[in-house]
């Protein structure tokens, strides 16, 4: 008996880990309004990226909604500069890991997600239970990350972001020291094959919502201040390993 359920637990993680690992590697970017929400597990199974166009404007992490918060606009996001701070005078910030995660349990979004759209990711509601997730508040830019949730989420909430993209099969091209940096600013002198790295950037603003397959690059830049935004990744077991490692060396 022990035999066969050790035989059934290898042949689900060997499914699984097959599965994970499938990546597209073309640039088809894919959208859909609120009202076609319903098809949106079948389009997140092709695994390319899609946008969810007028969901509805932000009602939670926008500046008007912290600015009447003072508990939030006293949290931490950098050396010597508060929430308030920034949304007074925004300027250049890189909020730790630690800090983007606890500030979206304070300012809500994860619960505002896991309420309002996680249940919308499956097409069967058991996957709910095998499945974890994980928000983050994030402030301004972001050099280049590597997706490797099953579905990872970007929202804006205030301001408009240019989100530049990488399929998996342009790693190769990139600088050994490619994390939290731009592509569009590489050079010769970053990579001899500099010429061969393709990319595109879509536009992203206030009631659109992003979401990205596993092994993805992308990165972040606000066109316009305050920039607030969440990011949100979607684990199943073996992804999850994966964005723990992932998120180690983002701290």
């Amino acid at each position: 008996m022990w035999l066969e359920i050790g035989f059934l637990i290898t042949v689900l993680l060997a499914v699984f880990i097959v599965f994970y690992r499938q990546a597209i590697e073309q640039y088809n970017i894919l959208q859909i309004e609120a009202a076609q929400i319903n098809d949106l597990p079948k389009l997140l199974s092709e695994r390319t990226p899609l946008v969810i166009r007028d969901i509805g404007q932000p009602k939670i992490y926008t500046p008007d909604v912290l600015k009447n918060n003072s508990r939030l606009q006293q949290f931490p996001i950098g050396m010597n500069t508060t929430l308030g701070q920034y949304i007074k005078t925004p300027k250049p910030v890189t909020i730790p890991k630690k800090a983007s995660v606890l500030l979206a349990k304070e300012s809500g979004l994860s619960v505002w997600f896991e309420h309002n759209w996680f249940s919308k990711l499956f097409a069967y509601p058991f996957l709910e239970h095998i499945h974890t997730l994980s928000a983050e508040a994030l402030i301004g830019d972001m050099g280049l990350r590597k997706t490797t949730g099953r579905t990872t989420l970007l929202y804006p909430t205030s301001g408009s972001f240019e989100v530049t993209l990488l399929t998996e099969h342009q790693e190769k091209y990139l600088p050994v020291s490619w994390r939290n940096r731009f592509p569009e600013v590489f050079t010769v002198q970053d990579t001899p094959l500099v010429g061969e790295i393709k990319y595109i950037t879509i536009k992203l603003r206030p009631g659109h919502m992003l979401c990205l397959p596993t092994h993805w690059f992308y990165s972040v830049r606000a066109t316009d201040k305050p920039a607030l935004w969440a990011k949100f990744t979607l684990d199943d077991p073996i992804s999850y390993v994966a964005s723990r490692m992932e998120s180690s060396l983002d701290t």
